[in-house]
């Protein structure tokens, strides 16, 4: 029995029931709403069943990540010398970049700036010096192993650059400076670094694909925190940082695969406590088609990384903010119930949308929700405004017992 002053379930679950009624999400909408401070059920509606998670299965990679790699763990790209050979090492950062970003302000802001092949230059010219000898490139991007990409996933995924391809080594999200997907990122990145060299007056020329052994290192540039790598695949969603943060988790296992990231992971999340029956991890990114969660379990993630105290806490402060910033920044005109105080992370494949994140309500109270429609009969982005309107319409409800 319900208390004065307490959240009326039964006016939260009718307020979503007739919401979800939308024609433009289909049938068999799941959904699970809790109060985040009583952690009573407000809305259940299929909560429990298995469904197409998309992109918010990225909770998991990120709750995973911080609790497993380590808030302020960074990955190094180095060069090794021996003699007259050098080898670009890469070690799994997903957020080098060939240039050094101007005006960085970080998505979101706050972030660090990207380490970049220019500065790795600069330091490698310093420690080579008024060199006249002439240094052959090698490269090397095996610290993750063989497939580049799930076989899950549909080809089109690495040809349009909605994932790089899972390299060692990488630079600039593998899309180069006219916008077209690389198709050997790791080379790519050798090539610019060699012309970064050249121009600062070494003799260089680029050698082969190799696995380095036993030589010095003489350069590197370090990745942001996985605290700030975190936040900005939540915020923006980035399939190939996710990617890049479940290979480093499998690593921890001895096997930097896309099965030993999604293993660890999955087991990250039960050594949490998080309740996730029912649930299949493929990937890190949420692309694959294969992977299963329910609304109940997303929550459950969401509710762990709100009270737990630790280090899982940027999976919250990455949500895009409704309105304001990262996959939500388009979707809340000014003005709209819940702009700039509805937060989720967005999940979006075809004939799939979701969403899992917070609101305050009316009477001020913080709710933790997740929506998952996966037979969206028309264009997504239709789908995406019928869950938007689920949203709003709990933000302007003062469901509280009188």
């Amino acid at each position: 029995m319900q208390t004065a002053g307490s959240i009326d379930a039964a006016t939260a679950t009718e307020i979503v029931s007739k919401k979800l009624s939308d024609s433009r999400l289909g049938g068999g909408v799941t959904a699970y709403v809790v109060d985040a401070n009583s952690g009573e059920v407000l809305v259940d509606i299929n909560g429990s069943q298995p469904m197409i998670p998309a992109s918010t299965l990225k909770l998991y990679t990120g709750i995973a990540a911080m609790n497993v790699l380590g808030s302020e763990t960074r990955f190094a790209t180095r060069v090794m010398r021996d003699e007259n050979i050098l080898t670009l090492v890469g070690g799994g950062d997903p957020t080098l970049v060939s240039r050094t970003p101007s005006n960085w302000r970080g998505k979101p802001p706050g972030s660090e700036q990207p380490p970049s092949l220019e500065q790795l230059a600069d330091l490698t010219a310093v420690a080579l010096g008024a060199s006249e000898e002439t240094y052959i490139l090698n490269f090397d991007d095996s610290l993750f192993a063989k497939p580049k990409a799930h076989s899950s996933w549909p080809d089109q995924y690495l040809r349009t650059g909605e994932v790089s391809a899972v390299q060692g080594l990488t630079m600039d999200f593998g899309i180069n400076e006219t916008e077209a997907v690389m198709s050997d990122p790791a080379k790519s990145a050798a090539s610019f670094y060699v012309s970064e060299l050249v121009a600062r007056g070494l003799s260089v020329t680029l050698g082969d694909r190799v696995t380095s052994t036993g030589t010095t290192e003489i350069a590197r540039v370090e990745s942001a925190t996985v605290t700030d790598i975190v936040e900005r695949m939540i915020t923006t969603s980035n399939n190939t940082m996710a990617e890049y943060l479940a290979h480093h988790l499998g690593g921890t296992s001895g096997q930097y695969t896309f099965a030993a990231g999604a293993q660890v992971t999955r087991q990250a999340i039960i050594d949490a406590g998080i309740d996730i029956s029912g649930t299949e991890i493929l990937d890190g990114s949420g692309l694959s088609r294969s992977n299963r969660t329910s609304a109940k379990s997303l929550v459950s993630a969401l509710q762990y990384a709100n009270s737990n105290g630790g280090p899982a806490w940027a999976n919250l402060s990455g949500l895009p903010v409704a309105g304001i910033s990262g996959t939500l920044i388009d979707r809340y005109e000014v003005g709209e119930p819940g702009r700039g105080t509805v937060r989720a992370k967005t999940g979006t494949l075809s004939k799939v949308v979701a969403l899992s994140g917070t609101l305050v309500d009316a009477n001020g109270e913080l709710l933790i929700y997740t929506f998952i429609a996966n037979s969206i009969p028309n264009g997504t982005k239709q789908g995406e405004a019928a869950l938007d309107k689920v949203v709003k319409a709990l933000v302007q409800c003062g469901c509280r017992v009188a």
